[in-house]
């Protein structure tokens, strides 16, 4: 079995020996992105010389790469930069850090175009050093968009040159719940004091993680989460919300009542001069308006919001939140940018040509709609995806297993799959590696690999027998015991609902229980 992930479309394994190693000549047209990955090269231990050289074939798809040996050298067929880097860390991966491998001839291509990870970086702060380590796993393991969430109620976490106070103010907030229990206890204390003083990022800063995913095959994509989810945007500006009242950064976690104002001039001002800034870092087709849990009472008590669904004939505030989103929408056009926005966008009146990423079941449903009759859509669906939960709720099996066919998406109307990281609950290094990246594994597989040729059985054999190399190069996976869901006490004993539910209670007092049961 060919130790690689995500699995090839087509591979044959054979006998012959190939050496890898600091010895092995590597030239070609894209022999520049093995220079990126240097220190993935194994030291030549006992390697004798030989060649890798990269061969410019432009019938191989666009990221799409060939693998082929002739006397010991090791050619790698592509058309493209990224086929070229593709098919590198393939021969990293069979390489595993020894010099040599036996020879794997593939012929591989990706099912999907978007092939993304979504790091929230407002409700827990992501130093350069940690996100460009996440790139660099992100390009072993063949992915190429990462979806960048700068604000949110929690936080905001971006340089604004224009609005200085979103970070000088907006950045901090006086505390954070401990536990899903504390969320929803306002009256709780915190298991910290003030945090995010300092903790975003400058223009510089973007530009430099922008720079290092494009030399990677990484398209970066912003996300400003509006018109909701927008406490500390209106903490530092009041005048942004339906009343104008004064408000702090939100310390608590969930959905509350702080929406811009849809009537208010000055609201589409600072949207479009934040699209502005950061469509001069960004270079990517796309940029991420949010839209999701967009609570209806601020603009259900608002007299100017009122006025204007009588004005503009809007009969409700899914219709009034659908009139804010084509404002965006058509501003973002005129920056050659598409919008992508969360399953909350889906409306009748809804610009066809923004991209819903999809989330929710019941979004899913309206979503597969939408697909059929007006374009692709992102998955991203929260009950498999969601890498935050707790592996007891959703085991390693089950975010590999997905299909988009499960809800009824046909191939064509999926632009891609992505997952999130959501940072309520994670807080440093040690938990983010325990819950992302061996998710990260399983989506890499779900998103480039034809159902026809996935196994999770063989993959979690793959994963464990190449659990060393992965350490090696700085990536802590989950232990086996955890992914699989077998999490606390008996859980081992109990059917998949027993399991969740005892997960459910446990996660939700304390999100880090996991962890805890292991010196990791």
């Amino acid at each position: 079995m060919a130790n690689i992930i995500p699995r090839p479309a087509k591979s044959k394994e054979t006998n012959e020996k190939i050496w890898f190693s600091k010895k092995t000549v590597i030239s070609g047209e894209f022999s520049a992105v093995a220079k990126l990955f240097e220190n993935l090269i194994p030291e030549a231990k006992e390697a004798e010389a030989n060649n890798l050289t990269f061969i410019v074939d432009d019938d191989i798809a666009e990221e799409g790469y060939k693998i082929l040996y002739e006397n010991g050298d090791i050619n790698i067929f592509c058309s493209t930069k990224a086929g070229a880097l593709y098919g590198f860390m393939t021969i990293v991966q069979l390489a595993a850090g020894s010099d040599s491998f036996n020879a794997v001839l593939v012929d591989d291509a990706p099912k999907y175009a978007w092939r993304g990870f979504m790091l929230d970086c407002s409700r827990h702060f992501w130093t350069m050093d940690k996100i460009k380590q996440i790139l660099d796993y992100m390009a072993s393991i063949k992915m190429n968009v990462f979806h960048w969430h700068l604000a949110d109620d929690q936080g905001w976490r971006i340089e604004i040159k224009k609005y200085p106070l979103l970070t000088e103010k907006g950045a901090i907030r006086k505390g954070t719940p401990y536990s899903v229990i504390h969320m929803r206890d306002k009256d709780s204390t915190y298991n910290e004091g003030e945090y995010g003083r300092g903790l975003f990022y400058t223009q510089d800063d973007a530009r430099e993680i922008v720079d290092y995913a494009a030399e990677r095959n990484i398209m970066v994509v912003p996300e400003i989460d509006v018109p909701g989810h927008s406490s500390a945007a209106i903490a530092c500006y009041p005048e942004l919300s339906c009343t104008g009242e004064e408000i702090e950064v939100e310390p608590h976690f969930g959905i509350f009542k702080n929406n811009l104002c849809c009537a208010k001039p000055a609201v589409y001002n600072f949207v479009k001069t934040v699209i502005d800034e950061l469509c001069e870092i960004f270079p990517a087709p796309y940029f991420h308006i949010g839209g999701d849990e967009v609570v209806s009472e601020p603009w259900d008590n608002c007299p100017d919001c009122q006025a204007l669904m009588k004005k503009e004939g809007l009969k409700d505030h899914v219709e009034l939140h659908g009139y804010f989103n084509n404002i965006l929408v058509a501003y973002l056009k005129e920056k050659g940018k598409q919008t992508i926005g969360w399953n909350e966008i889906i409306s009748d009146k809804m610009d066809p040509t923004a991209i819903p990423q999809v989330w929710t079941t019941r979004g899913a449903e309206k979503a597969v709609e939408w697909s059929k009759k007006t374009g692709p859509v992102l998955l991203t669906q929260y009950n498999y995806f969601y890498s935050d939960m707790a592996f007891s709720l959703i085991p390693l099996s089950k975010t590999y297993n997905y299909s988009p066919y499960f809800e009824g998406f046909p191939d064509e109307c999926v632009m891609g799959i992505e997952m999130p990281q959501w940072t309520e609950y994670i807080p440093n290094d040690k938990k983010f590696d325990f819950q992302t990246f061996v998710r990260l594994l399983a989506i890499s597989e779900v998103a480039w690999t034809d159902v026809a040729n996935k196994n999770y059985e063989n993959f979690e054999t793959r994963v464990e027998v190449m659990r060393p190399y992965f350490k090696n190069i700085g990536i802590n996976l989950a232990p086996k015991r955890i992914y699989c869901g077998n999490t606390f006490m008996g859980a081992d004993n109990m059917n998949e609902e027993e399991r969740k539910a005892k997960g459910r209670f446990l996660w939700s007092r304390n999100p880090y229980y996991e962890l805890e049961l292991l010196d990791y």
